[in-house]
């Protein structure tokens, strides 16, 4: 089946019109910012909001993989920790930001090469 140029340019046309179209995207449907230093304020402060969490993010998991080396907790233990207990401890959102972090693909494959899946490995040295 051939397709004429013609045909081709209308069919083309078409689709771009229709991935131009609104379909309640919130980003189009908000507000523009108030001023361009407001945009400024936002754009320089989530920069560095988005660094400190990553700096805590870090130390949490170097908390946790100091325990985990020590024979302490697995990675069992720390989910447990983190869907059950008692609900004064922290908000729900947090718990889930921390669950997140957990869930990462290497922070679950760092676990596992330190023990396997077996809690408290004695694990000696070779020389």
């Amino acid at each position: 089946m051939k397709i004429s140029k013609k045909r081709l340019e209308e069919i083309i046309l078409e689709e771009m019109e229709k991935l131009s179209e609104d379909f309640g995207h919130s980003v189009k449907q908000m507000q523009g910012f108030s001023s361009k230093e407001a945009k400024d304020i936002v754009d320089d402060g989530l920069r560095d909001w988005a660094k400190d969490i990553r700096k805590v993010e870090g130390r949490v998991v170097k908390d946790w993989m100091t325990k985990a080396k020590a024979g302490v907790i697995d990675y069992f233990d720390l989910v447990r920790g983190l869907e059950t207990g008692d609900i004064a401890r922290a908000h729900p959102f947090e718990t889930k930001f921390f669950k997140a972090i957990l869930d990462r693909d290497k922070i679950m494959n760092r676990f596992r090469s330190y023990f396997g899946g077996k809690k408290g490995i004695k694990r000696g040295i070779k020389k």
